[in-house]
């Protein structure tokens, strides 16, 4: 699939996914599924996906220190679409579509009921917590991200 027919608001557009269960603290006053819970859905796909992709994100830091690279937002785009409700399951699909020097570029979709209801668009930054700057993506790193994200099927059952 080319960056051109990626469309983050249909299922078949993503090979990675989280899921998330629906909490009633996730509400906001009128009843929806509040932006603060939508960020963390984000998060972990984007988290989880950096993960599979080979990326010691958490393990160095509970052991007292820290990974050689990871990952930070330099910018985060979403576009809240559908109102989600509770209680219920949301699908987070998450996929790298470009690749720069030192950022990728990852797109999301939240999906309920097998409807999107958010996407959402981050400019990740390959960092260096010891130096505090953004390093060059490694190309194996880049294999590992784009392999993580490979499509091979059309999603979670019922999407």
């Amino acid at each position: 699939m080319t960056e051109t027919d990626f469309d983050p608001s249909k299922p078949e557009s993503f090979a990675y996914w989280t899921q998330e269960r629906l909490r009633a603290g996730d509400l906001d006053i009128v009843g929806h599924v509040n932006n603060n819970a939508i960020g963390v859905f984000l998060e972990n796909g984007r988290v989880r996906m950096f993960m599979a992709a080979g990326e010691n994100l958490y393990s160095a830091a509970a052991e007292g220190g820290s990974p050689e690279t990871t990952w930070v937002v330099r910018r985060l785009e979403i576009d809240f679409v559908r109102e989600i409700r509770f209680p219920g399951i949301a699908w987070t699909g998450t996929r790298v579509t470009r690749f720069g020097n030192t950022s990728c570029r990852v797109e999301q979709g939240i999906f309920v009921d097998g409807t999107c209801r958010v996407t959402a668009v981050a400019t990740a930054v390959c960092f260096d917590p010891r130096g505090r700057k953004s390093v060059p993506i490694s190309e194996s790193l880049r294999a590992s991200l784009l392999a993580a994200c490979e499509l091979d099927g059309d999603g979670p059952a019922g999407l």
